[in-house]
């Protein structure tokens, strides 16, 4: 349990009158989407082309090197199911 002579804490949550944490009670509303690179279609494309060339580049090469050594394919192949994920959810049109 911490004590004051513990030193500084950090506190993550809200607590209630008897020291429970505060729950969320509730779903929040969800966060309007606003693209980073402002309304510019054509440097919003070029950014999103960019970024999923890079991507595809990174699942090429190691899949590469998995293709080489089995125990490496073990190893790797969760990171690049997680990547090739991403590609595919970067794929989806974004909903208004």
């Amino acid at each position: 349990m911490w004590s004051p002579k513990d030193g500084l804490a950090i506190q993550l949550w809200k607590e209630d009158g008897n020291g429970q944490p505060k729950l969320l009670v509730a779903v929040p509303n969800p966060i309007p989407f606003h693209p980073i690179w402002g309304n510019d279609e054509l440097k919003v494309s070029e950014k999103e082309r960019f970024i999923i060339t890079k991507i595809s580049k990174y699942i090429g090469f190691w899949k590469l090197g998995m293709s080489r050594d089995d125990l490496y394919s073990r190893l790797m192949g969760p990171y690049v199911k997680y990547w090739e994920n991403i590609l595919e959810l970067l794929s989806r049109p974004i909903p208004q």
